[in-house]
């Protein structure tokens, strides 16, 4: 495939625990996910016969309900564990070395995932936005 942020979305679309992926812009309603591009294709360092490691970053967000006004409720805890198992799935394909399906002139290392547990970067009384970040090392020959 020559389109990476397609390989990416294909690659994350097949953890059964994602209902409603979105591609860097979705709704804000409960059970989205969203691929969140960063600063995809950074050149880390470059290798003489035109051939580079790069770093292709990017965030995973999910919309969750939230209950924060409920006291002595754990479905909150569940909520993060449930965000978290996604984080785990990610760690289990690069252990298995199941990685997305980019270019025929890269081959990827790894995936890593920078944070070790979610982090909540915006709630309502609606929900809670949850994001990590991730990233997929790799070499690239040619531009």
């Amino acid at each position: 495939m020559d389109n990476k942020h397609l390989a990416m979305w294909n690659w994350l679309y097949q953890n059964k625990n994602i209902s409603d992926l979105f591609f860097n812009f979705s709704t804000d309603k409960n059970g989205a996910t969203v691929i969140a591009t960063g600063s995809g294709d950074t050149v880390v360092k470059q290798y003489m016969g035109n051939s580079s490691l790069r770093n292709y970053d990017f965030s995973i967000i999910q919309f969750k309900p939230v209950n924060s006004e409920i006291p002595n409720n754990s479905e909150n805890a569940t909520i993060i564990f449930d965000v978290e198992s996604v984080m785990d799935w990610i760690k289990k394909q690069n252990d298995d070395r199941n990685f997305p399906d980019f270019p025929s002139n890269c081959t990827i290392q790894k995936i890593e995932v920078l944070n070790n547990m979610p982090t909540v970067a915006g709630q309502d009384q609606a929900g809670a936005k949850y994001m990590f970040q991730c990233r997929v090392v790799y070499t690239q020959i040619g531009d």
